[in-house]
């Protein structure tokens, strides 16, 4: 078995408005193609995302993302990269304020973000709007690109991550107990999965919708043991799903099997949860233990930058940064020139998925997923899930 070694614990954010710049290094492939004719000496690209708040684990380790990647393409021959990171702190109405201020910066040639699906597709309208390319690096609801041409993710949907977490469930009990979360993505992401058991024969015998500002879970917690549920399944972020592992002993559920969405694959799932995260399985689509070469050389970068391994959402915010810079080679430097780039071009560069091409929804085909156990505080790759993948 591989172990996936967590990270720090997330630094305290203070500030709102981020501009990110890298010094030079000799590591890796800068990502991008000959510059366009007429090429800015620095190309900007916007990100709004979680700096504070509930979710700011998740913008933290975006951060160290962009930071190797602006650190790999700032060595190279072609223009340096900046990232404007604006704080939405993860609120709607922020990242619609944020999208306002970057459509009406010419400097801006497209953006990345938000975090979850519901705060970007809330902005998603703006960007498609003006013309200004929206990348959705975690945006996993299937109508997330729906918005138009400007709206791009590399985000597996969940029309295809809830079946794979399923699948993960009829591999360890014939039923199960779902909590969701209560929104547009915890909705979407409850269907997909009832779909799923439907067709795989597993009996759902309790679900609820919940809030991520709650902190008691007891009584659906008591619901489901009742219910005689044979395992639990999370389709929550990673403070609701702390709070739910560790309430879940009190309620007589400690041994029951539990099996969360890939977004708990988190160093901060592991702190807020404790010893109560052991045995949770997780899904993910990028594992550093992978002996891939190219997943091993930004890892070993990675960790040499900030100490420890990266996780998938490090991995997707340099996946990012890098595939937008190399729109921008590819490209006459316009914003419409980036859309068309990342819409037409072949061989698109990724740590996560290899060289790829974006479909006709402007998304990613067939990905493939590693299944993770929590044991020792850490998340190890197991095989317990393997005819669930």
């Amino acid at each position: 078995m591989k172990r996936a070694t967590r990270s720090l614990p997330a630094a305290v954010l203070a500030a709102a408005t981020l501009v990110l710049a890298s010094c030079a290094s000799d590591a890796g492939s800068d990502g991008g193609g000959s510059a366009p004719a007429g090429a800015a000496e620095t190309v900007t690209f916007g990100v709004s995302g979680p700096l504070t708040g509930d979710q700011a684990q998740y913008g933290e380790d975006w951060q160290r993302g962009f930071d190797l990647a602006m650190e790999e393409i700032n060595a190279g021959d072609g223009p340096d990269v900046a990232v404007d990171f604006q704080d939405s702190q993860g609120e709607a109405s922020q990242a619609t304020s944020i999208a306002q201020r970057f459509v009406s910066d010419e400097d801006v040639l497209a953006v990345m973000g938000d975090f979850s699906s519901a705060t970007s597709m809330v902005a998603s309208p703006i960007y498609q709007r003006s013309g200004l390319l929206q990348l959705g690096i975690t945006n996993s609801h299937p109508e997330f690109t729906d918005t138009g041409d400007f709206v791009f993710s590399p985000s597996i949907t969940q029309e295809v991550e809830g079946r794979v977490l399923q699948d993960g469930v009829a591999a360890t009990a014939g039923s199960v107990a779902v909590f969701y979360l209560n929104t547009d993505w915890g909705n979407a992401a409850f269907e997909v999965f009832a779909d799923q058991a439907e067709a795989n024969g597993t009996d759902i015998v309790y679900s609820t919708p919940v809030e991520e500002s709650s902190t008691d879970f007891r009584p659906q917690l008591v619901s489901a043991r009742d219910s005689g549920a044979e395992s639990l399944a999370f389709l929550t972020y990673y403070n609701t799903t702390a709070l739910l592992v560790q309430q879940a002993a009190g309620a007589g559920l400690g041994d029951t099997p539990k099996i969360a969405v890939g977004s708990n694959y988190s160093s901060e799932f592991l702190d807020l949860a404790g010893d109560a995260a052991t045995g949770t399985f997780v899904e993910t689509a990028f594992f550093p233990g992978s002996s891939d070469p190219e997943v091993q050389r930004f890892v070993a970068a990675f960790e040499e930058r900030h100490g420890v391994q990266p996780n998938q959402f490090a991995a997707f915010a340099y996946d990012g940064l890098k595939q937008l810079y190399w729109a921008y080679g590819e490209s006459d430097g316009t914003r419409e020139g980036l859309r068309d780039a990342l819409r037409d071009g072949e061989d698109i560069p990724s740590v996560i998925f290899g060289p790829f091409s974006y479909n006709a929804d402007r998304r990613i085909d067939d990905p493939t997923f590693t299944w993770l156990e929590v044991q020792d505080g850490a998340f190890v790759e197991t095989d317990a899930l393997a005819v669930a993948g």
